[in-house]
């Protein structure tokens, strides 16, 4: 298969793409940065599978069908979409402010949509899947609203997606990472990182290797599911767990 994954350089991002050229697929390696595509394509190149990096900046319109544009001149088909990039910005109520929040969506919500767009005459050709990496933040997060928000309309898109696209083969689904370690969350004050720990009932943080087994599953094998949301959060999206009496 030919597979778009955006957001490729992040930690996550990086993951999913190694993990689905080392299934043997074709992969589009997109991120802001062309050398840090690059250099994610060459480590998939070296490890013998097949990738090609391109710049993204998903908030353009002209750099998100280049990316559609690429993958059907270099591979001559697409058969997957995951959408991964994304960014944080955490505020509270009163300090929201419209242009950061326009911002969000764009990033989070409206870019990853109108690149699945994009891609569906080349995936209703012969059926295949999008992937859209949401956050458990989508149930709702203090200090994120507008993150939540973002990511909870991209929930909800996906899962109408899923209802209008699956006549024609393609399924659409989220994944929603909670805690995972990557470069942002090895930057928290020790305090906080103790407390999210805490709190996942597994009792460590996920690694993107986690979130990548999951996307690999749905892009390959599954399908007959679409329309979910897939929580790779150790299960704390449950609740709190319990301390047991010594």
């Amino acid at each position: 298969m030919s597979i778009i994954v955006t957001g490729a350089a992040g930690g996550i991002g990086r993951a999913i793409t190694v993990a689905l050229a080392r299934s043997g697929n074709a992969v589009i390696a997109a991120d802001l940065s062309q050398d840090a595509v690059d250099n994610v394509a060459e480590a998939i190149q070296s490890d013998g599978g097949t990738a090609l990096g391109v710049p993204l900046d998903v908030t353009d319109p002209q750099s998100r069908q280049g990316v559609i544009d690429a993958c059907a001149d270099q591979f001559g088909r697409i058969d997957a979409v995951v959408n991964c990039a994304g960014v944080l910005r955490d505020a509270r109520a009163h300090n929201l402010d419209p242009e950061m929040m326009a911002w969000l969506l764009e990033v989070n919500l409206t870019g990853p949509l109108d690149l699945a767009r994009r891609a569906l005459p080349h995936l209703k050709h012969r059926g295949g899947s999008i992937v859209n990496i949401a956050s458990r933040a989508w149930l709702g997060t203090y200090g994120s609203t507008a993150y939540s928000a973002a990511k909870g309309g991209l929930v909800g898109a996906s899962r109408s997606l899923a209802l209008e696209l699956g006549p024609h083969g393609i399924t659409v689904n989220c994944v929603a990472p909670g805690f995972i370690e990557t470069a942002m969350t090895t930057q928290l004050p020790d305090a906080v990182r103790e407390r999210s720990i805490a709190a996942i009932p597994v009792g460590r943080p996920g690694h993107p290797d986690d979130v990548a087994r999951v996307v690999r599953y749905l892009v390959e094998d599954a399908p007959y599911t679409t329309g979910q949301v897939l929580v790779v959060c150790g299960g704390r999206s449950i609740g709190m767990p319990m301390v047991a009496a010594s």
